[in-house]
């Protein structure tokens, strides 16, 4: 265990190597995206092949294994971005928690994400963790979502060993579901489902445990754990609350199956008070979840329509990935859909009067949908990437179940080195599959210099201060175009109200008329023209959240098309510091 700890924070200080070179200047050459992959290899090797091995382990160390791999890929994570919130979404939650502190009312607007405040679970625990200790904001933030990420692995072990009744199962399960993009990046992020999956998972540990047969007073303390499990799920995030209550369905669905009566009323008890919560929530607290999840479902049915009808597959529009990404995500894809069916099997051979086993098996074949989901709509990758979260949960169990039998079966045999060795093989590709294609992506793997119309790399100290001018002199809540690597860091540190669809201001090359009408409609009143726009392609395919030549774009922006609102009329030029140009489209009324 010693070997592997210390690989792990070999692994941890080579990946944060990696990324100092990249902060420098370095990223450019191979080298230092190769200490980042070797980095990599130190940390993620060693635990699957503990895991893998025919060496006995006690569920101690099992545990203890999974937790180090947990521990490094959340350090990794905050070596990446170190001195403050860079990913959208972190920035979203970060400015809903400022609002809180500052206020001290719940359900403050926040123009970047207005759903956010209406579950407020994250910012709770983080401002109270700020109030009671004094740390910022970032700091108290970084605490809860590390106690959040690591807490839900140790409970997804629990949860698996409690199924499986193997430890060994159970370690192989986690390792597996390591394999889950978003779990090292997404689901270790400053975002509310971070904290919801952990109480996601405490509530299915506390069903499962209250079905057993034990002392009253054990039962009643797994009911409480599970009744407050329920609540903090439900007021901490939407979509995990609605698969809490699809999962805990699931579940005494199939205790109906094989009729074990006793699991299916306390599920369906279970089911009934998750259910209720959710609904009283979103009815009474939070009325605009119906709204924010409509175009979703919209986009869903609409491709599946499409396809049914003969429709062609959606394109994704972002810049293609590397043969060798594309490849490895391919080979992960395949995989993932070739264990499914021998875990089944395994499942239909030992475990078919288990319900919570049978649930798993039924609850994996959600796998095979989010791969039509992310074939058939445009926005179908990022659907499909955040509801791996919840569709490697029953996928890893069953895949586990695989893996296990394939090992045992081989460990019989003379063919127990060629078998151990493809194991493995098979663990690490779908590992590095999750590390390849998951986030940043490709091409901001390496902190570094600006990235036009990008990610992390476009949040920088000369946009954080342009946003935080905004806010002193304009003021909060002003509705504002900008581009799509300006627009989180306004909505954020400028606490501004970021519109969306503005790609007709930047690429139309005069300020007509019509042009005008559109924006007044839009009540945008203040553009932030950054130059960098007009020298530089976008990475992902495109310069604006809402964009529609997305994909298509061959040259960078003209520089006539933003020097245009320098020559008009009434339209002032507030801020300018070279890269960035603020410009009041109002008539210069009131500008500072």
């Amino acid at each position: 265990m010693g070997i592997v700890v210390l690989s792990a924070a070999t692994g941890v200080a080579v990946v944060a190597a990696a990324f100092t070179a990249g902060r420098l200047g370095y990223a450019s050459p191979p080298w230092a995206d190769r200490a980042y992959w070797l980095g990599q290899a130190l940390i993620v090797i060693p635990v699957a092949m503990r895991l893998l091995s025919r060496r006995p382990l006690t569920a101690a160390q099992t545990a203890a294994l999974v937790i180090v791999l947990a521990t490094a890929e959340y350090v990794v994570k905050l070596c990446y971005s170190p001195l403050g919130f860079t990913f959208v979404d972190e920035l979203a939650h970060w400015r809903s928690t400022v609002n809180l502190m500052h206020t001290g009312r719940l359900f403050t607007v926040n123009y970047m994400l207005p759903i956010s405040p209406r579950y407020p679970g994250l910012e709770e625990a983080t401002s109270a963790l700020a109030s009671v200790t004094g740390l910022p904001v970032f700091v108290s933030g970084l605490i809860i979502a590390g106690v959040a990420h690591v807490l839900f692995v140790c409970v997804l072990y629990t949860l698996f060993r409690h199924i499986s009744r193997s430890s060994r199962i159970a370690g192989v399960a986690v390792l597996i579901y390591a394999s889950n993009p978003d779990l090292p990046s997404f689901d270790s992020m400053f975002v509310y489902q971070t904290l919801a999956v952990a109480f996601l998972g405490l509530t299915l540990l506390a069903a499962g445990r209250a079905t057993a047969r034990q002392p009253a007073l054990d039962r009643a303390g797994w009911l409480i754990l599970g009744l407050v499990a329920i609540a903090a799920t439900v007021i901490t995030h939407h979509a995990t609350s609605f698969m809490l209550v699809a999962s805990l369905a699931l579940v005494a669905v199939a205790s109906v199956l094989v009729r074990n009566w006793r699991s299916a009323a306390w599920l369906a008890s279970f089911t009934l008070v998750s259910a209720a919560a959710v609904t009283g929530w979103v009815l009474l607290i939070a009325p605009q979840t119906i709204s924010y999840f409509r175009p979703t479902v919209t986009g869903i049915l609409a491709g599946i329509r499409a396809l049914l009808n003969g429709g062609a597959l959606t394109v994704p529009t972002s810049a293609a990935a590397p043969p060798g990404n594309q490849a490895l995500a391919a080979a992960g894809v395949l995989a993932m859909s070739a264990l499914l069916p021998a875990g089944w099997w395994q499942v239909w051979r030992w475990y078919r009067r288990q319900p919570w086993v049978v649930a798993m098996a039924i609850g994996s074949a959600s796998w095979y949908a989010i791969i039509v989901v992310r074939l058939v709509t445009a926005d179908g990758s990022e659907l499909a990437g955040r509801a791996a979260t919840f569709v490697f949960i029953p996928a890893s169990l069953i895949g586990a179940l695989a893996v296990s039998r394939l090992i045992g079966a081989g460990f019989r045999s003379w063919r127990a080195p060629v078998v151990a060795a493809a194991t493995l093989v098979l663990a690490l590709a779908l590992m590095f599959d999750g590390l390849v294609n998951g986030w940043p992506p490709y091409w901001e793997r390496l902190p570094g210099g600006h990235q036009v119309a990008g990610f992390e790399r476009s949040v920088g100290p000369e946009e954080i201060a342009a946003s935080q001018w905004t806010l002193r002199w304009l003021g909060p809540g002003n509705r504002f175009a900008a581009d799509i690597g300006n627009y989180a860091v306004l909505g954020s540190y400028g606490d501004q109200d970021p519109v969306r669809n503005v790609a007709y201001l930047y690429t139309s090359p005069a300020y007509t008329a019509a042009v005008a009408r559109q924006a007044q409609l839009l009540a945008v009143r203040y553009l932030l023209a950054d130059w960098r726009l007009t020298r530089s392609l976008p990475m992902d395919g495109k310069y604006f959240v809402v964009d529609p030549r997305a994909g298509h774009y061959t040259q960078p922006l003209p520089a006539a098309d933003l020097a245009k609102f320098g020559r008009v009329p009434g339209v002032a030029r507030i801020y300018d510091d070279g890269n960035l140009v603020i410009y009041d489209l109002s008539g210069g009324q009131g500008a500072p």
